[in-house]
């Protein structure tokens, strides 16, 4: 399932058609994998678009990382879109799942990014090793947190990646991103 656009293009494009909010009345946005940036994403060797279980997902469709030695997985959220009235604290949540068969995890960290337009991206490294020995459970990985102030335009800008080495790693699927609001 490829965009029709970028069917010779290697990495896909987040694909506006299928960008999906989905808010549960607390706040929460869901953002599916398809809304995203994923290089290596439209070349089957790398990744494949899978069916997801309506018990176990929002969306219908999710991304699943056969294998690549750099993973790059970037999105964006229009702030207008987050309702707010004073400055809110959100969390980026990243739901991922790995598989019986995953490997390359517990040789190199991966690193989660978190921002607002022009701003320096706060990041952390985490080694993912722990999530895979607890395979075919989805687990929510907290990208970091980001105030955001009712005048602010722009956008709220996240991303996972490990690009440092040369190390392959494969059996991940992945379904997107929570932006949760922060009760404080």
């Amino acid at each position: 399932m490829s965009h029709p656009e970028h069917a010779d293009h290697p990495h896909w494009t987040a694909d506006v058609d299928h960008e999906k909010w989905v808010d549960n009345g607390d706040g929460t946005v869901h953002i599916s994998a398809k809304a995203m940036n994923i290089i290596w994403g439209n070349d089957s060797r790398f990744w494949h678009w899978v069916d997801l279980p309506e018990t176990e997902s929002c969306f219908k469709v999710g991304a699943e990382l056969v294998q690549v030695s750099w993973i790059e997985v970037a999105g964006a959220l229009d702030l207008a879109k987050l309702r707010r009235s004073q400055p809110t604290w959100y969390e980026i949540i990243f739901l991922i799942k790995f598989k019986a068969d995953s490997f390359g995890w517990d040789q190199v960290p991966i690193t989660f990014e978190v921002g607002t337009s022009g701003t320096a991206k706060q990041k952390k490294s985490i080694s993912l090793e722990k999530y895979r020995e607890k395979f075919d459970k989805w687990n929510e990985l907290s990208g970091g947190c980001v105030e955001v102030k009712p005048d602010m335009a722009g956008y709220l800008e996240f991303g996972m990646l490990e690009v440092e080495t040369r190390w392959w790693k494969g059996g991940m699927l992945f379904e997107g991103v929570k932006i949760r609001p922060l009760i404080k």
